[in-house]
């Protein structure tokens, strides 16, 4: 299954948060984790994800983006995704994601302050990814194997932020 990036921006898709909030002085948090779905997402599940990702951080002044990877020859799916925002409403969306029982093994890769958002213009971006989507990124062309997780229990994973900034770069330079 394979379906086309979602994402957020302007008034005819669901909104980023409110200008005035992502120029507020406070400083800005982030959170990058890891997770395993518990089964195959249909589009269906994932747009109703998005949906209710997107409605949160609208109202918590949160952006990020969402990167699903499914790999048919394990049956298996994979999440990672990065949260930035008030350090408060990221931890308190995190505290809702490590509830969600759609995924376990969830493991944060990079968490910390930040001085600007890398995605202010997204609610939440969405990517569905492919083995050659990650190809390019060590350590993670395998997201989702044993010897993955293995690397992000271990800690030995880095790069994360540049992963999901690579796809924020590819959407803004199609539009």
């Amino acid at each position: 299954m394979r379906i086309s990036l979602f994402w957020s921006s302007g008034t005819d898709r669901n909104p980023a948060p409110d200008k005035v909030c992502m120029k507020a002085t406070r400083r800005m948090y982030h959170l990058i984790y890891v997770s395993q779905a518990t089964r195959p997402m249909s589009e269906e599940d994932l747009a109703s994800i998005l949906k209710k990702s997107r409605d949160y951080n609208t109202a918590d002044g949160i952006t990020g983006l969402l990167i699903y990877k499914f790999t048919p020859s394990e049956n298996r799916a994979n999440f990672m995704q990065l949260l930035e925002g008030p350090e408060e409403k990221v931890l308190e969306a995190f505290a809702r994601i490590e509830a969600d029982k759609r995924h376990h093994t969830k493991i944060v890769l990079e968490q910390g302050e930040i001085s600007d958002r890398n995605f202010p213009e997204w609610s939440m971006g969405f990517r569905n990814a492919d083995a050659s989507d990650l190809a390019k990124f060590e350590g993670y062309s395998d997201l989702g194997s044993p010897e993955f997780w293995t690397r992000a229990e271990d800690g030995e994973l880095t790069d994360a932020l540049e992963i999901m900034l690579s796809f924020y770069a590819d959407e803004i330079a199609d539009d």
